[in-house]
């Protein structure tokens, strides 16, 4: 933290700052906009406590998400794909024959010293278990007390197990020291042609788990990242192949653009998910961005509010807000959310939903026709079946 600090003392001293490879200009001294009052709506989010102190230079009531000794599965991160390979076990004397088995990766918020032994049991469309493994687990972020947990690449992993079959399957995590599931789901597999169209490549083929779901879905929180002045990020899905260049988001305060990616702000892309192959990426690869804006962050303490003397700080700028997302100058996103009492507002879908990844859930307008997306997934398919109940999207 004080290389950190002492990094961004260096850099304020010059006319320009550098972030995720652009270079940005430093924002014109000036008085900080007065925020407009507005009422203030119903709190209920388990991670921010709400402190209506105003003009707040001490510390604040808002706290990462803590890890305790049981494991919990952030359902944000899971992720499950198809691992193609190019041959067959049912079909050994055959070349450019593909076959799948699925992959899983996600993270599991955990502070315990015992070693996690997770595994994974996978269904056939028709509701029979298919197989079962192990997953692997490595120690992700000790901060913040996340482990990455993923299927093992073994090799021989496609002996006896892989399939050439598309359809709804089914996924169980569980704890193998308990046998207290952790996450259970369907996801929904299909398959394209690739390759030249002729004979010696009529049966090769790749699969994938349709992931258009994620689109409408966005999400609002405190990254931690800085302990003193945590940024306000905003998460989207994105389909497509995306340049960070071309994107540009800027926020709104109860009307008026206060901030944008261009001055002084990053887009960084977050997750991927696609099937093996490059091809077809248009309409097979979904990529989630953070958004966040160096002139509007968060006060954990003092030493927060003296680092960024020239930013509008949430705890002081309560009101409403909206998120819109420019690529190559026309807009492909908007999404909204309120300030109250110097937090972000709670909707209450991340709670009822069991949700602990200290993130609020918000719906996401998709715009423009770069999107070649199927819109009445998310009803079905949000988190691999599991649909968020009180979730509404326009």
């Amino acid at each position: 933290m004080k290389r950190s600090i002492a990094a961004l003392v260096c850099v304020l001293a010059f006319s320009a700052i550098s972030v995720s490879g652009q270079i940005f200009k430093l924002p014109q001294l000036g008085p900080k906009p007065t925020p407009k009052p507005v009422s203030t709506p119903t709190m209920g989010g388990p991670v921010q406590t709400p402190n209506n102190s105003g003009n707040n230079s001490g510390p604040s009531n808002a706290q990462p998400p803590t890890a305790t000794e049981n494991p919990v599965l952030l359902k944000t991160t899971l992720d499950i794909r198809c691992d193609t390979e190019n041959r067959y076990w049912k079909m050994p004397t055959e070349s450019n024959y593909t076959s799948w088995i699925p992959q899983l990766k996600f993270k599991v918020r955990y502070a315990g010293a015992t070693k996690l032994r997770l595994m994974a049991e996978y269904f056939t469309p028709d509701g029979k278990s298919w197989f079962t493994e192990t997953l692997g687990t490595n120690m992700s972020n000790a901060t913040e007390k996340t482990v990455d947990i993923n299927s093992e690449r073994g090799s021989g992993r496609f002996e006896g197990k892989s399939t050439i079959a598309t359809g709804l399957f089914g996924v169980k995590i569980t704890d193998s020291r308990d046998g207290s599931v952790l996450f259970q789901g369907k996801f929904k597999v299909g398959k394209f042609k690739y390759g030249p169209n002729i004979p010696m490549f009529k049966n090769q083929n790749d699969f994938f788990v349709d992931q258009d779901w994620n689109l409408p879905i966005g999400y609002v929180w405190l990254n931690w990242k800085d302990r003193n002045a945590p940024a306000p990020t905003v998460s989207m899905w994105i389909k497509g192949e995306m340049r960070l260049d071309d994107l540009e988001a800027r926020l709104f305060y109860n009307g008026e653009q206060i901030a944008t990616t261009d001055d002084m702000g990053a887009a960084e892309s977050v997750q991927q998910r696609y099937p093996n192959s490059l091809e077809n990426k248009e309409t097979h690869r979904w990529e989630l961005f953070n958004f966040e804006w160096y002139k509007y962050k968060y006060a954990a303490n003092t030493q927060g509010r003296n680092m960024f003397r020239q930013a509008r700080f949430m705890n002081d700028s309560d009101g409403s807000y909206a998120v819109k997302v420019f690529h190559k100058g026309v807009q492909i996103r908007e999404a909204s959310f309120s300030v109250a009492g110097g937090m972000i507002a709670d909707n209450g879908i991340a709670s009822s939903n069991n949700f602990t990844d200290g993130k609020t859930i918000i719906p996401v307008k998709i715009m423009g026709d770069k999107d070649k997306w199927s819109s009445a997934t998310w009803k079905s398919d949000a988190f691999y079946a599991n649909p968020l109940s009180g979730f509404t999207w326009p």
